[in-house]
């Protein structure tokens, strides 16, 4: 369901951070979840305000001006617009509970958890496991960065010296490439360990263990909610295109109107 007005997004938006204090997130994760999300705000705002081209639009500051050689004249002027500003929130908000939504997921969602919620919803199991591996590969790169960054200043790398391109290039393959190095001997022996554990031929699993009751009914209640909205937003969007009117649908046109 695309929600295009602020004022419901930005609740959207509290609420994804609301479930984040019920969860009782620690002060680390705070704080990476703070600077992802304003390092999107920022993007995206910015983005927006600067190369918003629909009209009509209000500027609001002049950066470059058409008048300036080489830049001026080359982009007719660089100016921040009202309406890309406002444009770039909503853009933000979007991202913004996606990237709230999904942390408190991998955050508070053990990957067994993970794995038997996509078997219980019928996925292939190799696909899967393989999902699974994958995000639990994303903490282990994290921390060969961090390794691979440490062992480098102790040598004296100082990556942040200068500004050139040229050192910035030489800087992504002196740390790419020790990454991709332990990454691949990671996927390797993980590999012939799973090899070992005879996956992939055809065997019989243990079964999964016993889906509650409450929590499927939690999940259908909440595809149930989507599957409403998605079918109120196409009744709108083809009210609203001149395509099919239901007048007794008024109130519904004019809810969808306010808040969706």
């Amino acid at each position: 369901v695309g929600l295009e007005e602020p004022r419901p997004l930005f609740l959207v938006f509290l609420l994804s951070l609301g479930f984040h204090v019920v969860a009782r997130s620690s002060v680390e994760r705070w704080k990476i979840l703070i600077i992802f999300l304003l390092v999107g705000i920022w993007g995206a705002m910015l983005s927006q305000a600067l190369f918003y081209n629909q009209e009509p639009r209000t500027m609001i500051a002049c950066l470059v001006s058409p008048t300036v050689p080489w830049i001026g004249e080359a982009t007719g002027g660089i100016f921040v617009y009202r309406e890309g500003l406002e444009h770039g929130a909503v853009q933000a908000l979007r991202s913004g509970i996606m990237l709230a939504c999904g942390l408190l997921i991998c955050w508070t969602t053990d990957p067994r958890q993970l794995l038997q919620c996509f078997l219980h919803w019928k996925m292939p199991y190799p696909i899967a496991f393989m999902l699974i591996t994958s995000l639990r590969f994303l903490p282990v790169i994290f921390e060969e960065t961090a390794i691979v960054l440490t062992a480098q200043r102790l040598r004296g790398f100082e990556p942040m010296r200068t500004l050139s391109p040229l050192r910035w290039v030489r800087t992504a393959f002196y740390v790419l490439f020790p990454i991709l190095a332990r990454a691949l001997r990671r996927a390797a022996t993980l590999a012939l360990s799973v090899e070992s554990r005879g996956f992939g031929r055809c065997g019989q699993r243990a079964g999964l263990t016993a889906w509650p009751v409450v929590e499927r009914l939690a999940c259908l209640m909440v595809f149930a909610g989507i599957a409403t909205g998605a079918t109120l937003k196409m009744l709108y969007v083809l009210q609203f295109n001149g395509l099919a009117y239901f007048p007794e649908l008024r109130g519904v046109y004019d809810f969808m109107a306010v808040w969706l």
